[in-house]
């Protein structure tokens, strides 16, 4: 049974495997989307005296920074180094690298489908009609005028875990510090792309997907040589 559990844990980890595969092909097209990893651990336990795969059960991020593309649309904005955009979530703060920004009726910039924290604290950003010019710092101005800036957090040290839709959020509910410094800027008129590509992601889920169907083969396999070996035993006993 031992050698059946085992053949099972491996199955089982390369199908989460293929749900992570799947989800980072989906959204290739999302805007900043980072990539899920799938990391298969040997470890013991659960009443098995040998070691099993076990994926992650928080999949960690890749966050290697996408292509940055210009789109020429001033309410876009690229997120160049490692800060993610705050946006107000009805659970609390959570955090994009969407930088396709749309403006509510009411004035309220958008991240996400969310409202865009102004940075220190300040609330929701809601600009007057008119020109917009978004500084590499995120700080905004409306026909000239000094209006608002983004807020910019900082994941070191931190474990993000999706929550869908190109957000983020970290883990425990504790907020992000805020980014200083230069290391992150933005870029109006250019969006960070995925880093996959439809190929690379196309042949990871085409790996995992055989790689699951010769795990569950196994676990068919040692099934019925059990099978055999109960029914050769009954007969003979």
């Amino acid at each position: 049974m031992n050698a059946l559990y085992l053949a099972a844990s491996g199955a089982a980890s390369q199908l989460a495997g293929l749900g992570i595969a799947a989800s980072n092909l989906a959204n290739l097209a999302t805007p900043g989307f980072r990539r899920l990893l799938n990391i298969v651990q040997s470890v013991g336990g659960n009443g098995s005296p040998f070691q099993y795969a076990a994926s992650d059960a928080t999949p960690p991020l890749d966050l290697t920074q996408g292509p940055i593309n210009s789109t020429g649309n001033p309410l876009d904005v690229a997120v160049s180094g490692p800060a993610f955009i705050t946006v107000q979530s009805p659970q609390g703060p959570a955090y994009t690298r969407n930088g396709q920004l749309q403006l509510a009726p009411d004035g309220t910039l958008l991240a996400a489908g969310l409202p865009i924290e102004s940075a220190g604290g300040g609330g929701p950003i809601k600009l007057p009609a008119g020109q917009i010019t978004i500084a590499t710092d995120g700080s905004i101005s409306v026909n000239g005028a000094p209006a608002a800036k983004i807020a910019l957090a900082d994941p070191a040290a931190v474990t993000l875990t999706p929550l869908g839709g190109g957000l983020y959020g970290a883990a425990g509910g504790a907020a992000l510090p805020p980014a200083t410094g230069t290391a992150s800027q933005l870029y109006q008129g250019f969006l960070e792309a995925s880093a996959g590509s439809a190929v690379g992601g196309m042949v990871s889920l085409m790996n995992v997907s055989r790689s699951y169907e010769a795990a569950m083969n196994s676990v068919k396999a040692i099934d019925e040589n059990s099978n055999r070996a109960i029914q050769a035993f009954t007969l003979t006993a």
